[in-house]
């Protein structure tokens, strides 16, 4: 994967659904995860974490998702940088495609952008309304906001997380 922040793939819409989608449309419409993370390539021109066809037609219209997507770490710098996939100009832009297009949370640093993005017009703080609501949510899920002695995830003890039985199956999926 040494191209994957230039890389532009093209399949066939046929080789789209018999080939690259049926394990991701399993975990979001059987599984029903709660999270989805955007790859770095681009798809038919538009990177990943930007592409109204993937993110909005078929995660969130076909297949109903209405969870959080996320972007791998930095993801959305790839827009605009330079030897990468350079389609947007600077990170303003490249932060208002990605939350337009539904990639609600990034891993790096340009959503800090979103601000200048709001003041130069590119986004309405309506749409990145959408965003932080469904992050919010998430984070609600989780009990991230609830007193830890009420989270069943906090009584997990580190112990069971990482024991030898959870090890040896990381090392099996590897």
């Amino acid at each position: 994967e040494w191209n994957r922040h230039e890389f532009d793939v093209n399949p066939s819409e046929r080789d789209l659904r018999e080939t690259y989608l049926p394990a991701f449309k399993e975990l979001v419409t059987k599984a029903e995860v709660k999270e989805v993370m955007i790859a770095y390539n681009r798809f038919r021109g538009h990177p990943c974490g930007a592409s109204d066809y993937l993110v909005n037609s078929i995660l969130r219209g076909e297949w109903g998702f209405s969870g959080l997507v996320v972007s791998d770490c930095w993801a959305i710098n790839d827009f605009f940088t330079q030897g990468h996939h350079n389609t947007e100009p600077d990170a303003k832009h490249a932060t208002a495609k990605a939350v337009l297009t539904g990639t609600d949370l990034e891993c790096g640093s340009s959503y800090a952008q979103l601000i200048q993005a709001v003041k130069d017009g590119l986004i309405k703080e309506s749409d990145i309304d959408v965003s932080i609501t469904r992050l919010m949510t998430a984070r609600f899920e989780l009990g991230e906001m609830d007193d830890p002695s009420l989270v069943e995830w906090s009584k997990i003890p580190y112990s069971v997380v990482d024991s030898k039985e959870h090890r040896a199956l990381a090392l099996k999926m590897d």
